[in-house]
């Protein structure tokens, strides 16, 4: 590394900017395999009214599957279905929309873990071009893009019109969506930090690297003024 002061605060932003995407992909993937994006109130049946055999309460719900109130009124989960066999009033088309952009989303995310992983092996060659092509930074933009996409859709055609029995209008936000919007905020802000900071490939033998924010410089010898 360059002895120019510039040059190790780009280097050590780039590294925070590493730490920040990846710990954004890991919130985001633990949120997706979780099922606590909505949570419902806990309800009591026989105030309700409510026969549990005939009726599915839902507890709380997550992108792929949606867990029943326990049918004895208890706070335990009961059983856990597709969100369009639990959710009533959704489409189904629309969950199975969300799901796929969540999981392509995933796959995309690995895949710009393993590029970086790629880039840190001792091979110019590789590193070089993964750097000058933006690799990991456009599988992880996408990614982030396809994420955001999810979520909006999820709150919109899939929370919104979700059914809700008598007592459970009160829904909230349930940890794994806490976890997915601080999640996408660090991969945006991580995202944007490699993308500015990353050091660019050699342009030629006479020039430094530079970054997006610092060009290569032509790599004077002030021994040779002479």
């Amino acid at each position: 590394m360059s002895n120019n002061p510039f040059t190790r605060v780009n280097h050590v932003l780039f590294r925070v900017g590493q730490i920040l995407l990846t710990s954004g992909i890991i919130l985001f993937i633990v949120s997706l395999v979780t099922t606590y994006w909505v949570v419902r109130p806990t309800i009591d049946f026989k105030q309700q009214n409510i026969n549990p055999n005939k009726t599915v309460v839902t507890i709380n719900y997550g992108i792929f599957l949606a867990c029943r109130q326990s049918t004895d009124g208890s706070d335990n989960i009961g059983e856990c279905d597709s969100l369009w066999k639990t959710l009533y009033f959704i489409n189904a088309d629309t969950a199975r929309y969300v799901q796929f952009v969540m999981c392509l989303a995933a796959i995309l995310y690995a895949g710009s873990l393993t590029l970086e992983i790629v880039q840190c092996l001792p091979i110019d060659r590789f590193r070089n071009f993964l750097a000058k092509n933006r690799a990991v930074e456009m599988f992880a933009g996408v990614a982030t893009v396809l994420v955001l996409q999810g979520i909006v859709i999820f709150a919109g055609e899939i929370k919104n019109k979700a059914d809700r029995v008598s007592g459970q209008e009160d829904e909230q936000p349930g940890w794994s969506f806490i976890m997915a919007i601080i999640g996408l905020f660090l991969s945006v802000v991580g995202l944007i930090m490699v993308i500015m900071f990353r050091e660019l490939p050699l342009s030629s033998p006479d020039k430094i690297g530079g970054s997006w924010l610092r060009p290569a410089a032509i790599n004077f010898n002030r021994n040779s003024i002479d």
